[in-house]
């Protein structure tokens, strides 16, 4: 009886207070900050907050992304950019628990600023650094224009076959002749940082990769191979772009201090930069895949997603900060992102754990390396490069795997365009593959439409067999020998390039990157792989041409047969 009269009190107490429960399910309903925005001009950026979803799952949506866009994504807030003048609906799906809400706030935008046509003032690049006169011109049915600090100073697109330097003996082939250098390489040569060096470059190069440094083992900082980790709120301090779907606690700490400093030298010295790699299962630690970063058992797909994006939109975002703040624009160092690298050769590292471990074997159709892509285009988007910025799938031993790669890239591409290029590693031997096999691989690439690059070549001499480990073998073989072979390979791609159909593929091989500039310092120097070399051990070395590099530039002759 006691018990009946005092549920009885506790249930008459609440009836005499009208509306506690329904105050009590308002206060812990989720609300957006604002439900009206208006944008003054497109290009305008405004933030939305949603309050009362701790815990909750928040999916943002525009009814019409040409008018408003949600780019930038924290933990409980949005990011809107105004892109052209009309209206939207920016809605907010907010999963708490069992139930599930949807915010929306209203956009206008009044009116769209008019482009600026205005020449750039003298002061917003400086002048080429002296021996760094001449900038390739984007190769025949190109349309990119070079921003003003990379404006070749020869007019005419025709190769100069008097020329002894590399850049201006293809100037009109290919618009750009790259090498991969280091700022700070482990192997002891500090490319970026030598005079003597950039000086050399530069009158060779006008395009370089990172040999190292922007590997994801290299961005990741570490303590004693473990991760520094900080917390969710102290990464958003720091800048880093945190997704609605990161699901750890935790984020991983990520250093710049050597990105930034390699785009310092290349704005200083003229040069462009491949930003070279976001997705790769190789150099990449293995607690990245670890369930709580703590290299214990693989951590799941939801995971996963979630911190791939991070990943992905935190160093596209600093770096093209980075790149404006020096130049004043985008566009105007990095021109090509590898955004995956050897998807084709996932498993080539068995013992280390990788994307292939957390996703599974997804063969031609991997939607984690398709969202990539599309994370990477949403982000020139958002900087608006996509149409100065090239997306690339870079791999290996193309005459093997050709036809996968293009299966790949037409899965990517299926819905939009978003992979523009195909990038060639081009680590050869003088036996293997033949010049043939590259040439009939080179055509299935052109006929795709997509841009093609030939990324990291390289050709050995005395290789034993053409592996991971790449063996050395003394076989007798000469710096002549490499000569024919590196003669015979380039006259085929210059033939390729010109005889190319302009209507499939308009811009064709848009570059070639030598991987490093002498032997001494290369990843193969047993197997002297290069066009120079250098005698490290001198008190005052140079670069030493090689036979095979008289035969590259001989090559360039073939545009005129």
């Amino acid at each position: 009886m006691r018990r009946w009269i005092a549920a009885a009190l506790v249930f008459a107490m609440c009836a005499t207070v009208p509306g506690a429960g329904a105050e009590a399910g308002a206060a812990a309903k989720p609300k957006i900050s604002k439900s009206k925005l208006t944008f003054a001009a497109k290009g305008k950026k405004q933030t939305l907050k949603v309050t009362k979803a701790s815990g909750a799952k928040l999916t943002w949506k525009s009814s019409n992304k040409k008018v408003a866009v949600v780019t930038k994504k924290a933990k409980y807030t949005a990011q809107v950019k105004a892109k052209a003048e009309g209206k939207a609906v920016i809605s907010c799906k907010v999963k708490k628990r069992r139930k599930v809400y949807t915010l929306k706030c209203n956009v206008t935008v009044k009116g769209a600023t008019k482009k600026n046509t205005t020449a750039t003032p003298a002061t917003a690049t400086p002048a080429p650094a002296e021996g760094n006169t001449v900038t390739a011109t984007p190769a025949e049915g190109g349309t990119e224009t070079a921003p003003a600090s990379q404006t070749p100073s020869v007019p005419e697109e025709t190769p100069h076959l008097d020329s002894d330097s590399m850049l201006e003996r293809f100037h009109g082939i290919f618009t750009y002749m790259g090498s991969s250098l280091n700022y700070n390489g482990w192997r002891g040569n500090k490319d970026l940082q030598d005079e003597k060096t950039l000086n050399f470059v530069k009158k060779h190069f006008n395009s370089f990769t990172l040999e190292d440094e922007m590997k994801p083992d290299y961005v990741f900082t570490s303590d004693w191979g473990s991760p520094v980790l900080i917390s969710i709120d102290e990464a958003e301090k720091l800048g880093y772009d945190i997704p609605m779907d990161y699901l750890d606690e935790k984020v991983p700490k990520l250093r710049f201090d050597n990105l930034d400093k390699a785009l310092e030298a290349a704005y200083k010295n003229g040069l462009k930069m491949r930003a070279h790699t976001l997705v790769w299962h190789q150099q990449t630690p293995a607690w990245f895949f670890s369930t709580d970063y703590e290299n214990r058992e693989t951590t799941t797909p939801e995971y996963m997603d979630g911190r791939m994006e991070f990943y992905i939109r935190t160093v596209m975002r600093h770096m093209m900060d980075k790149e404006k703040e020096l130049t004043g624009a985008n566009g105007t160092i990095i021109y090509v992102w590898d955004v995956v690298n050897e998807y084709l050769h996932r498993t080539n590292a068995p013992s280390q754990k990788s994307w292939a471990d957390v996703y599974g074997d997804m063969g031609m159709e991997p939607s984690y390396v398709k969202r990539a892509f599309e994370i990477a285009y949403e982000m020139l988007e958002e900087y608006g490069v996509q149409d100065q910025v090239v997306l690339y799938n870079n791999d290996y031993d193309n005459f093997k795997c050709a036809d996968d790669i293009v299966k790949l890239v037409s899965f990517i591409n299926k819905d939009k365009k978003i992979c523009g290029g195909i990038g060639m590693q081009s680590h050869l031997d003088i036996n293997l593959p033949t010049v043939e096999q590259y040439g009939a691989v080179l055509d299935k690439y052109l006929a795709t439409g997509l841009e093609v690059q030939i990324t990291e070549l390289d050709v050995t001499i005395n290789c034993d067999e053409i592996d991971d480990a790449h063996p050395y073998k003394d076989k007798g073989e000469t710096n002549e020998d490499q000569a024919a072979f590196i003669g015979d390979f380039m006259r085929m791609v210059v033939k390729k390039q010109k005889g190319r159909d302009k209507t499939v593929n308009p811009k064709g091989i848009t570059g070639i990157t030598i991987w490093g500039l002498v032997d001494s310092y290369s990843w193969r120097k047993e197997m002297k792989p290069l066009l120079f070399d250098m005698d490290t051990d001198s008190p005052n070395p140079e670069f030493e041409p090689k036979p095979s590099f008289y035969a590259f530039m001989d090559a360039a002759k073939a545009w005129f047969e």
